[in-house]
């Protein structure tokens, strides 16, 4: 089967369900949102600007689940207090997908400390405080959390120091929430895709990736598909012993040579 059409979860798997998921207005975000509410769920996805949300809501039209738009910049601790809440509602919550984020490419060097404070703030401590937030509602269901992190953490990524320091956080920081949870029945993963070719990707780094996309053992990207077929199966009951994981979704390329975004000149002796 080829990526991209990936349909291999039943119809109805997660009928009933309801999931929040952050950054629903495009690439994975999206990808993934729709996914869920086309296996039944209902879905609350939020962001920074409507259109886009209601933009993925009208590709949501006419699928088995149904599709909340809500504006929330989640950096705000406050606001996704509230933000939970509404997606919850008197249900609880099933599902919690950590997707937002995002970092801009540059050697350590040249990253000010403004910079590196922006991209922990959305990478790391926006995760903390929502899935904080969601805790007691995902108690009530049993349910689970889903942050998205990057192929290569434990190994770092040149060009993107702050963004692999965030996303190693986030993967510590679940993996002893699914520790201390794990008596409410919670569980909590990471979920680390290799190259993702959204429209979001930095063009100057799309093309040294591209370039360099021999350093992955299969040979190719990461479809926004695949991650989301992911997501829906961990979200499932076939998920339910999951817990404190980075799964890998990357073609191997954790275990090939590394891709970078930015590469120092090399001096010879």
């Amino acid at each position: 089967m080829a990526a991209g059409s990936l349909d291999t979860l039943r119809p109805g798997l997660l009928e009933g369900k309801r999931c929040l998921v952050t950054g629903a207005g495009s690439g994975i975000g999206r990808t993934i949102a729709l996914r869920l509410i086309a296996l039944g769920a209902h879905v609350t996805g939020a962001g920074r600007t409507i259109d886009t949300l209601q933009a993925t809501g009208e590709q949501a039209a006419g699928l088995a689940g149904t599709y909340e738009a809500v504006v929330c910049d989640v950096r705000d601790a406050d606001a996704v207090g509230d933000l939970v809440a509404t997606a919850a509602g008197d249900h609880g919550l099933d599902l919690l997908v950590n997707n937002a984020g995002g970092q801009f490419y540059a050697p350590a060097t040249d990253i000010s400390r403004r910079g590196w404070d922006a991209v922990i703030d959305l990478n790391l401590s926006s995760v903390f405080s929502i899935t904080l937030a969601a805790r007691p509602h995902l108690a009530k269901r049993r349910g689970m959390v889903v942050s998205i992190s990057l192929t290569g953490i434990d190994r770092g990524i040149m060009g993107a120091s702050h963004g692999v320091a965030a996303r190693a956080g986030v993967l510590g920081l679940m993996r002893t929430l699914a520790l201390e949870w794990g008596g409410d029945g919670i569980r909590l993963n990471c979920i680390g895709p290799g190259i993702v070719l959204t429209e979001n990707l930095d063009p100057k780094a799309r093309d040294r990736i591209l370039a360099r996309m021999d350093a992955v053992p299969l040979g190719r990207a990461t479809e926004t598909s695949e991650i989301a077929e992911l997501v829906g199966f961990l979200a499932s009951d076939g998920g339910r012993l999951i817990t404190g994981q980075l799964l890998q979704i990357d073609g191997g390329a954790h275990i090939g040579p590394g891709i970078h975004a930015w590469e120092p000149e090399r001096k010879t002796a």
